[in-house]
């Protein structure tokens, strides 16, 4: 299996439509076939209001054999308000059901290979949620399952009602993961940090979820400075662990960016990653193709 998945949280918005064909049709030819999205991307940019990725992706698919590639979306995190994360949508069945017919819309495909719940909604209970999502899977509409920023005891909690009630399980489990270890005080709004403890019990589930990484190279801060790390990771200690894989990385003739991807991937976890060119992708897989 190709060692990363696209993300394309930025297409659309951050990056033009032109760029991001340029890279999803450059991930395609080295081999790559997964793309991470989201119904709420890019919600967070000035001129965004969530779908763009989608919308670019389904312009682009149009062009592309639908069975070479697997689109990987999430729902229950578009914003109410528009521009935070106060209030999200949530994961009631009612708005699944409408937001995977706004999702399947923008892609412009009759299926999603892998729908996730993108954050944990506790105003609903799981039961409703899951059965739910269930359903798409039993009619065919999506293919397989994930769950992303949940926290440990929901996740039992959910396999238990998932066992209890013979719904489909999830196999795969999405959360923030980088080498460097957060400030204590570092805030990330709904994202949930996955650490040591967090990656052994998702390790030992009884459903085996393929364990997957967003925002591991922290938007390039890797190949910055060591003292430019933003405020959520700005301490001593990752400065030097900065300093330390830039060293190895010039070493092995490489961008730091592709160092860390293949230590995250060789410790088990599958990263998303992206970048604004098809040279840059390239640099950053490097060591890991």
């Amino acid at each position: 299996m190709f060692p990363i998945i696209l993300g394309t949280a930025k297409f659309g918005t951050y990056t033009s439509r032109e760029e991001s064909f340029s890279v999803l049709d450059g991930y395609l030819a080295l081999g790559g076939r997964r793309l991470d999205t989201a119904n709420n991307y890019a919600v967070w940019h000035p001129d965004g209001k969530g779908g763009e990725s989608e919308t670019v992706i389904g312009e682009w698919l149009k062009t592309k054999d639908r069975s070479d590639v697997e689109i990987m979306t999430k729902i229950g995190a578009q914003s109410v308000d528009g521009f935070t994360y106060d209030k999200l949508d949530g994961l009631s069945p009612g708005n699944i059901m409408q937001s995977i017919d706004d999702c399947l819309s923008r892609l412009q495909t009759d299926y999603i290979d892998v729908l996730y719940a993108h954050v944990d909604d506790e105003n609903t209970p799981l039961i409703e949620t899951w059965k739910t999502m269930s359903s798409l899977v039993e009619q065919g509409t999506v293919k397989a399952l994930g769950i992303s920023n949940y926290k440990e005891p929901r996740v039992l909690e959910l396999l238990d009602v998932i066992n209890q009630n013979n719904l489909e399980p999830f196999k795969y489990v999405q959360y923030r993961y980088t080498l460097l270890s957060p400030n204590i005080d570092a805030k990330f709004g709904p994202q949930v940090v996955m650490n040591e403890h967090l990656f052994g019990a998702l390790k030992h589930l009884e459903c085996k979820p393929e364990i997957i990484g967003y925002s591991p190279l922290l938007d390039g801060s890797y190949e910055l400075s060591p003292d430019e790390l933003t405020d959520e990771y700005d301490n001593l200690l990752n400065a030097i662990m900065v300093e330390e894989l830039q060293m190895q990385a010039e070493e092995s003739e490489a961008t730091t960016s592709s160092l860390v991807l293949k230590t995250i991937s060789d410790y088990g976890v599958t990263p998303v990653t992206t970048a604004s060119s098809i040279e840059r992708l390239k640099d950053n897989l490097k060591l890991l193709i």
